[in-house]
């Protein structure tokens, strides 16, 4: 039987205060942890966020390519129809205007005359 109004005696009040400091610990411990934790998620959400915007960088500079590229391939196909023009059949004006064009052309491509 149990008396609850029999104090404590000192073996057991060592017992409940080395209990109460291991408990202390522990959560000190889990503080520790969750703090280290945390920077250590901060950390890799900064990585995950720098690698992201390489990717997204990367990305641009190929569509930046892929444009001018494709800018270039419209240019060669405009400059081959100006020199498939046959202007045996114009007049005086657009004769003089195609010619022009076409030794533009030429000359841009590295022949000159």
């Amino acid at each position: 039987m149990i008396y609850q109004d029999k104090p404590i005696g000192q073996k057991a009040t060592k017992e409940l205060l080395k209990c109460k400091q291991e408990k202390d610990k522990v959560g000190e411990i889990t503080v520790t942890n969750l703090s280290q934790q945390f920077k250590d998620t901060l950390v890799k959400i900064k990585d995950q966020k720098k690698q992201d915007m390489k990717i997204m960088l990367e990305q641009q500079s190929m569509m930046i390519q892929q444009s001018q590229e494709k800018q270039e391939l419209d240019k060669i196909e405009k400059e081959e129809q100006i020199m498939k023009i046959n202007i045996s059949n114009l007049d005086l004006i657009s004769v003089v205007y195609f010619q022009n064009m076409k030794l533009e052309i030429i000359q841009n491509r590295g022949f000159n005359f």
